[in-house]
């Protein structure tokens, strides 16, 4: 274990499974107090293992201090609940990254009404909503890291329904570290560079709607190591060294992390 985040207090939102997970691990071995806040207490679809007690339990054995917290980020009430939780039991929160996300079957001509409303309930409202809850404590602070999560769907030429989400989280991020810049909150948004494997994606790979011409056998997915990296690097920062950007995970890797790092990130073995 290194201490790249030593003694700091992370939120990070579904992190039960997948993406969150993963960074919730990272950061504990970088010796963070990670909040896992997320629903799942309890698994009820094979197909979607994990729960916030199972991350919780991950982040202990990585060298961290795992606090589950249940969180539905559709609900303000629940993230309101969540924060005062963390912040009863640590008094502070330093990191703040908006992983939650899903993705609702369809596309623009084609999906429902109220399958699109969710989708941005959860990923654009969600990420307002736990930005808006953790930002009094950090003001006061005079400090904060908040790290918001898009996707290579927000690109051009990628555009979905999805992506039209994640789109409005990265102008989100760009105006929220203009305000907050006066405050030393650093506001950067990270996405990966491609698929990465996690049970969720997998779950749409799988479904019936899934990619049609590939089955998911076929797909190749990188290695999580360079977007996890990539998530301790963007935790680092303050408003003085970065702030405003929206990155994907090679980016952050380029610009931030060491030689070493970089070298074995891209090496093959």
């Amino acid at each position: 274990m290194t201490s790249r985040l030593a003694g700091k207090v992370a939120v990070i939102t579904g992190a039960s499974r997948g993406l969150g997970q993963y960074c919730s691990i990272a950061y504990a071995r970088e010796g963070a107090i990670v909040a896992v806040a997320a629903r799942t207490e309890q698994e009820t679809d094979p197909r979607m293992p994990g729960t916030i007690y199972e991350t919780a339990r991950l982040v202990d054995e990585a060298g961290g201090e795992g606090f589950p917290a249940v969180c539905n980020v559709a609900d303000p009430a629940s993230i309101a609940a969540m924060v005062e939780a963390v912040m009863q039991r640590y008094g502070r929160i330093d990191i703040l990254m908006t992983n939650a996300a899903i993705s609702v079957p369809g596309n623009v001509s084609t999906m429902q009404s109220k399958h699109f409303e969710l989708e941005f309930r959860v990923n654009v409202f969600g990420t307002f909503n736990c930005i808006r809850a953790v930002l009094p404590a950090m003001v006061e602070h005079r400090s904060g890291n908040i790290i918001t999560v898009s996707s290579s769907a927000a690109n051009a030429g990628n555009e979905s329904h999805y992506g039209a989400g994640k789109r409005a989280i990265e102008t989100l991020t760009v105006a929220l570290a203009r305000e907050q810049a006066e405050n030393g909150i650093a506001v950067n948004c990270l996405k990966p560079d491609g698929g990465i494997e996690t049970p969720g994606i997998r779950y749409i790979i799988d479904r019936p709607d899934g990619p049609p011409d590939r089955p998911a056998a076929d797909f190749d997915f990188p290695s999580p190591a360079s977007y996890v990296e990539a998530a301790v690097l963007l935790a680092m920062q303050t408003s003085a060294t970065c702030t405003g950007g929206v990155f994907h995970d090679s980016e952050v890797i380029d610009r931030f992390a060491e030689e070493q790092t970089r070298l074995r990130i891209r090496s093959p073995l």
